[in-house]
């Protein structure tokens, strides 16, 4: 059992440090494990409440992630943008920047990450940045 738990936490670590998940949707990813965890030993109302907070909860951080279009099920390259760099429409430009070089410090050519990757973050900062200043304008 320790060395499933120690798989799933490799294997979750790995999302995170490959963008596929953000440090913000961890917690409920967890609270649905250990949901799911209680309901196969046996606590199956606990565990599938657990479950359900945990879908409720990611559902609406992704929302926030990724804005009012993804309500409708549709995503713009604005949507997108923020999504890859894990920032909210809330935040700032700092905010944005500030993520920017968190992720290419990670993903540059130079450090072992690939080309693509650092230019798909450039243009999300770019993109999000010009967004951010045709909105004070």
């Amino acid at each position: 059992m320790t060395f499933l738990a120690i798989l799933v936490l490799l294997a979750l670590g790995w999302a995170v440090w490959k963008g596929k998940l953000q440090k913000q949707q961890l917690l409920p990813v967890l609270l649905g494990l250990a949901g799911a965890f209680l309901a196969a030993r046996g606590s199956l109302l606990i565990g599938v409440g657990a479950i359900a907070i945990a879908a409720a909860w990611y559902h609406g951080l992704t929302l926030r992630l990724l804005g009012s279009d993804a309500k409708h099920g549709k995503t713009s390259d604005i949507d997108d943008a923020r999504f890859l760099l894990g920032v909210s429409r809330f935040d700032n430009a700092e905010r944005i920047r500030e993520r920017h070089r968190t992720l290419i410090a990670q993903n540059h050519p130079d450090t072992g990450g690939s080309a693509e990757r650092a230019a798909e973050l450039n243009k999300a900062r770019d993109l999000l940045l010009d967004d951010l200043r045709n909105k004070r304008l």
